[in-house]
């Protein structure tokens, strides 16, 4: 472990471009609202596996490392350093559970197709990659019939319809959706499922 890159790591997070947002009203919102709808939407059951797409500062990972009962969590991010950071936290933080950090872009990761629980992409992730459409259909790979994916995004041109739209094209179902527009943001989540058929 690298407590130095660790410091540095931290630091950025906390430090005066950063720091006023992390440390926000608003952004504690979200954090917030990224945890209730899983609580409120998604059962993690002895053994489920789950996978994150795009880890960030490693927060959300984090807080789904802790709702493992002996299952996996496998984090996925295109950023080299965001991946460092979260293996080095986990050490540092001498997580107990079972988390496997791949540095790849999504779309490249093979042998995972129909492996997961649950798949969790929140934030910006889509909206980042450009790749609206071909993104999901490859996040939908990668859960097991009957799985669900957590998806939350606050991109302002992403519509319920163009998801529905998405879903239908994929043998998926929107089970829950909730729009929430407190402090200036559109933030929407979604619960969507993967058919057993």
């Amino acid at each position: 472990m690298n407590k130095d890159f660790l410091l540095n790591a931290y630091g950025q997070c906390y430090d005066s471009e950063a720091g006023p947002w992390n440390l926000s009203v608003q952004n504690k919102y979200l954090e917030y609202m990224f945890a209730k709808f899983f609580e409120e939407n998604f059962f993690v059951a002895e053994k489920t596996c789950i996978c994150n797409v795009g880890i960030g500062a490693g927060y959300w990972d984090r807080y789904l490392s802790y709702r493992l009962k002996g299952g996996t969590l496998t984090s996925i991010d295109i950023d080299e350093i965001a991946c460092r950071q979260l293996r080095e936290c986990l050490v540092n933080e001498k997580n107990p559970n079972k988390v496997i950090v791949i540095h790849s872009d999504v779309m490249s990761v093979d042998g995972f197709d129909d492996q997961f629980d649950i798949v969790t992409m929140v934030g910006s992730t889509r909206m980042e990659s450009g790749r609206y459409i071909t993104i999901m259909e490859k996040v939908f790979s990668l859960l097991k019939k009957g799985g669900s994916l957590y998806y939350q995004t606050l991109d302002e041109k992403e519509s319920q319809e163009d998801m529905a739209s998405v879903c239908e094209k994929n043998n998926m179902r929107i089970d829950n959706y909730l729009l929430d527009q407190n402090y200036g943001f559109k933030a929407q989540y979604w619960k969507i499922t993967k058919s057993v058929r």
